[in-house]
């Protein structure tokens, strides 16, 4: 054996272990024909749902969602990032919508894994990559996300999570105008974008502070040169979804869950209350890896490890009460942040597995390394374990044939023809309704009013002397609904209206004018009594956002192409 090629084949061997271990769980959970589901779950599963109807017509997603979410119209997906979510989507639109969602969750660990490894790589030797790569791809964050809730938004930031830190350590330590870093930085902070905004709130305010704190010592000014560029480009390149929101928004939406009160965790719940696939905690890896370091700690590693311990210790403070939430709870944008250890605490994990690798020699750190991806392996398998069987033979089984409503903090298993169903009442939530629509008094913004609650789930048209049970059939961009016995007058459907937002609406197949009535709902007159009427409401997706998603996806390639073509080292960018 060539003693140069070892290390390759050791590497490639160590990979093909993670691999074939996450092909068997992606199989094991294949065979269930079923995902045990909660929580955010529902959410995420109704959004790929209706993407995955989109590509299967040959249609870009709709902003409105006509066949989930109770079929009220809401524009989740609209004001949703979700555009880094369509290629998980295309490529596995072959599968039955359960296995499509099993899938895309092993594919978001798989490339996590990947990028993951290919970063830090080319900073450390491939070995130690590649088994810290394990260790992340199985625990925290990552790991929450393929075994137990999924929410795919922060799961895909996850992917790069490595690539955007180093990243921006080094656009806010440059010392000159640097194009490549500027086109990195920019398309890494417009896959956030359009996968998760308020995580790349939470970037930005952790780099906002380094680069304050770096200006002040350095007096380094061109690092803010670099990141203006690249925020100008990320704004380019994010405009379709920037214009979806903005369109949206105009109408006027109710408060986000919880808005104007953030809550934190204590220091001691922060670290007591952690376990391995902690999420909104740190995680238990990164507390070993944390102890290791600091037990471990050289004195001619400390400059180097600076950045990443206070890194840490920041990330930590604004996931505590250690900060006045209470009073930063009150800006703008924050005031949404529901919970700040759920913004922050993703990124706990991070930190911890570089320190490892610049503290210890390349040999100890791999010893290190290499029993803590034994023991993630051990223990990714018995978290897995323990959700798919733990108190799973009195769960409900939703289909297309449940019947009974499903509470909102139910876990249930969930199949193929119950992932838009009616009666997960988790999903009939108000985030992007008009804000004409009422809410539940007491709710602190998450249910509905009870009587609009009342008129949705059952699909009932509302007159002034009857409620109508109607019926619905249902395309990407539109949604039929069929009546009997309406009388003259106005009835107003189960589907909300945004003003902002084109329709075309039909009665019997001819147009006719609507209105909204005081609930945000849509109300169509007739002039006579009808014995049959069939509503169709279709949604007109603008003409300036399909310019704008292909004026974005263009520039984006031209862009990732520009990486790869070498720029002649020059002082021209030299500012002095």
């Amino acid at each position: 054996m060539n003693v140069k090629n070892k290390p390759a084949q050791q590497t490639f061997f160590i990979a093909i272990i993670f691999l074939v271990a996450l092909l068997g769980w992606t199989i094991w959970q294949f065979h269930f024909n079923y995902m045990i589901s909660l929580y955010d779950t529902f959410f995420h599963t109704q959004r790929i749902y209706d993407i995955r109807l989109a590509f299967l017509h040959q249609a870009l997603p709709s902003w409105v969602n006509f066949n989930t979410f109770y079929n009220t119209g809401q524009a989740v997906n609209g004001m949703y990032p979700d555009l880094t979510l369509w290629p998980l989507v295309l490529v596995t639109n072959f599968l039955t919508p359960i296995h499509q969602i099993i899938a895309i969750k092993s594919l978001i660990a798989f490339l996590t894994f990947i990028v993951t490894f290919l970063s830090l790589n080319k900073r450390f030797e491939s070995r130690n990559a590649v088994l810290a790569a394990i260790i992340f791809t199985l625990s925290g964050s990552v790991l929450k996300d393929l075994a137990n809730e999924m929410q795919t938004g922060t799961a895909i930031i996850m992917i790069f999570a490595f690539p955007i830190l180093f990243t921006l350590k080094d656009a806010i330590e440059s010392k000159k105008v640097e194009p490549k870093l500027i086109i990195k930085t920019a398309l890494l902070m417009t896959i956030v974008i359009n996968s998760h905004l308020l995580s790349a709130v939470v970037i930005t305010i952790i780099a906002g502070l380094f680069l304050i704190v770096i200006t002040v010592i350095r007096k380094n000014y061109q690092a803010w040169l670099n990141l203006a560029i690249a925020a100008f480009l990320t704004v380019l390149l994010s405009a379709p979804l920037l214009y979806r929101i903005v369109k949206i928004s105009k109408t006027g939406l109710l408060a986000p869950f919880g808005k104007g009160h953030v809550t934190s965790e204590s220091l001691w719940n922060l670290f007591s209350t952690t376990s391995w696939s902690a999420k909104s905690t740190i995680s238990e890896i990164a507390i070993v890896l944390i102890i290791i370091t600091l037990i471990g700690i050289k004195r001619d590693k400390i400059k180097q490890l600076l950045p990443w311990l206070s890194l840490e210790l920041l990330l930590i403070i604004f996931c505590t009460n250690i900060l006045p939430w209470n009073l930063l709870s009150h800006l703008p944008i924050i005031d949404t942040f529901q919970a700040a250890n759920w913004r922050f605490g993703i990124f706990l994990g991070i930190a911890p597995l570089i320190m490892v690798l610049i503290n210890f020699k390349e040999r100890t750190s791999r010893i290190i390394l290499l029993i803590l991806a034994v023991l993630s392996f051990i223990l990714a398998f018995r978290n897995s374990y323990n959700f798919q069987y733990y108190h799973t033979a009195n769960l409900t089984v939703v289909n297309k044939y449940t019947s009974t409503m499903v509470p909102p903090n139910d876990t249930v298993k969930l199949t193929s023809t119950g992932i838009n169903s009616n009666k997960l009442s988790r999903t009939l939530l108000p985030d992007y309704a008009p804000n004409s629509a009422p809410l539940q008094k007491g709710s602190n913004g998450a249910s509905f009013d009870p009587q609009l609650s009342y008129l949705i789930t059952n699909q009932l048209g509302t007159t002034k002397t009857k409620d109508i049970p109607l019926t619905h059939t249902t395309t990407v961009n539109s949604i039929t609904f069929k009546a009997h016995n309406v009388p003259k007058g106005s009835i107003s459907l189960p589907v909300f209206g945004y003003r902002t937002l084109k329709y075309r609406i039909t009665l019997n197949g001819k147009p006719t004018t609507a209105h909204l009535n005081n609930y945000g709902l849509i109300t169509i007159e007739s002039q006579s009594n009808l014995k049959h009427a069939n509503y169709k409401i279709e949604f007109i997706q603008p003409t300036l956002y399909k310019a704008l998603l292909w004026m974005s996806t263009i520039l984006f390639l031209v862009l990732l192409i520009g990486l790869t073509v070498p720029i002649k080292k020059s002082n021209y960018f030299q500012i002095s």
